[in-house]
């Protein structure tokens, strides 16, 4: 049953400067895999649920003094160690305009008032992790702000008058990308003279002006992401790193005597990552900037009362819980581990909390022996929402000697509870959907999927649909979804949001870092990836 969907954005190949335009393509068809079995969906679908699913909107305070840029050029393609570090991600030429692209992603979301593939009405949001950058109060607010609409956004700190972060004028390095263009004289930075990057004179300025957000048009649920409450992503603040993001003291190099060897030894800790290293980036050289004390990092306490009573986050004392969707359960997940790391885990507590979940949600399950066990009622499909994909919970680091649970144990329960069946998540910034098998006696199995992020390529969210087909078998539908923003921007005009999300687009589109095998920008994934129906076999 082919099923199409919308049209897309893709990137040109690089011109003969090295910059990659974009262009729409006519819309394809969603692929059906069949992958846990079963066949494919017959007649028409029958919708059980549809929802929406954003994640990594990472809505950037760029002129933050906690910010190290200068560390993501250890990633740069003539850096002696890129080959041990890999991407850093502490920089990107796009990163003032996260605001504008999650707005514009609000505007398109508005318009969406059914599930493509069922038709179904779209009943609620989750954005699964790392609304915010940096963990600061001024980044969740107005990611709550733009999720929920009726309020002023003003994508600014520090002086109200001039731009503060990289890239400006009063601060030129050529090795970040100064879009008002280059100084006298200076050499043209990096980005202008290797990659082609254009002069957008007044982008940064234009990144700071006041908009009143939108806000998406349905119920919107928030997942607690390691951005979210950790220094960029990784590490725990202490009363140190507090006054820090409150100070006018910004970093601009490494501390004298910090050798490169070391910063690759801290960087390349795929585990951890950066845990020891934003620490000892204390005692580097620093530029002033504006202090501005809306910077302050929140606690988990003070996240969650950020989003009670403006999100549809029920009122409660942790960062998981549980809520219905219809005949759906659906169970949000806390998967940082909150004394530092960028790769996820969970404790023994929110393991309890998630078994008794998928217990009550069933009418058969295989126990801890192996033993099928029963139990009379109704069973219901569960949807399971958290910020780490199962392959990134690997994070063991706990200080305080707290049991943690890692991918292997947690795919273990999951593949004993036939209702589960399907995790939506966030985190590596790309598109994927992977097939997981459940425990033999039980078969069939349930579905991964996971969502890009708002900030690198491709900056999209997805429909998410549960339905039935005329056999009575469960079908997932995934249909990825672009933004508003502008396709092939002016850089004359930039008094619209569409304009200034669609440079950030384009701009993530060219992220010298971010560049896959052939050559194209990676997160847009492959395309069983992307635009698919999902065959969820009934258990044996």
């Amino acid at each position: 049953m082919p099923v199409a969907s919308w049209p897309a954005i893709v990137p040109d190949p690089p011109d003969t400067r090295g910059w990659r335009s974009l262009r729409r393509v006519a819309a394809g068809t969603h692929l059906v895999r069949t992958d846990l079995g079963g066949p494919a969906p017959s007649g028409e679908l029958r919708p059980i649920v549809a929802f929406v699913a954003v994640s990594d909107l990472h809505v950037t305070d760029a002129q933050s003094p906690t910010r190290p840029e200068w560390l993501d050029r250890l990633g740069d393609d003539d850096s002696p160690v890129r080959e041990a570090v890999g991407p850093v991600g502490t920089y990107r030429t796009q990163e003032s305009l996260t605001a504008q692209v999650v707005e514009a992603m609000s505007r398109v979301l508005r318009g969406i008032d059914t599930g493509p593939v069922a038709g179904g009405p779209v009943s609620f949001l989750v954005s699964t992790g790392d609304a915010a950058d940096n963990a600061q109060a001024n980044e969740v607010e107005t990611s709550i702000r733009l999720l929920t609409g009726g309020a002023p956004v003003v994508p600014d700190s520090g002086d109200p008058g001039r731009w503060e972060g990289v890239g400006s004028p009063d601060s030129y390095d050529p090795r970040y990308w100064h879009p008002d263009g280059t100084p006298p004289g200076e050499t043209d930075d990096r980005p202008r003279s290797r990659y082609g990057f254009p002069l957008v004179p007044g982008l940064l300025d234009a990144a700071r002006a006041r908009f009143a957000a939108s806000g998406v048009a349905f119920p919107w649920y928030p997942v607690h992401g390691n951005h979210d409450r950790l220094l960029a992503g990784t590490v725990a603040v202490d009363r140190f790193f507090a006054r820090l993001a409150s100070s006018g003291r910004k970093s601009i190099g490494p501390p004298p005597g910090l050798g490169l060897e070391r910063l690759v030894e801290m960087l390349a800790d795929s585990e951890h990552r950066n845990l020891t290293l934003l620490p000892a980036l204390a005692a580097s050289p620093v530029r002033r900037v504006t202090p501005d004390s809306g910077r302050a990092p929140l606690d988990t306490r003070a996240w969650l009362a950020a989003h009670t009573g403006r999100s549809a986050m029920p009122g409660t004392s942790t960062t998981w819980y549980a809520f219905d969707a219809g005949p759906v359960r659906a169970l949000v997940m806390d998967t940082v581990e909150h004394e530092g790391g960028w790769q996820g885990s969970i404790g023994a507590d929110q393991l309890a909390w998630l078994e008794s979940e998928l217990q009550a949600a069933s009418d058969r399950w295989v126990d801890d022996d192996g033993r099928l066990r029963r139990r009379p009622g109704t069973a219901r499909p569960v949807l399971v929402f958290s910020h780490h994909p199962l392959r990134c919970l690997i994070n063991s680091w706990s200080p305080r000697g707290e049991r943690r649970v890692l991918s292997d144990e947690l795919a273990g329960v999951l593949a004993r509870y036939p209702s589960m069946v399907a995790w939506v998540n966030g985190h590596t910034h790309a598109h994927q959907v992977l097939p997981h098998r459940r425990h033999p006696s039980l078969g069939g199995g349930w579905w991964e999927v996971t969502t890009a992020s708002h900030v690198d390529w491709p900056q999209q969210a997805r429909v998410v649909e549960l339905a039935v087909d005329r056999s009575g078998q469960l079908v997932i539908a995934a249909t990825v979804v672009d933004h508003a923003g502008t396709l092939d921007p002016d850089p004359g005009d930039l008094g619209s949001i569409e304009t200034l999300a669609g440079w950030s687009r384009v701009l993530a589109a060219n992220d010298w870092q971010r560049i896959g095998p052939g050559g194209a920008p990676a997160g847009a994934g492959r395309p069983e990836d992307r635009d698919v129906l999902l065959v969820c076999p009934q258990p044996g």
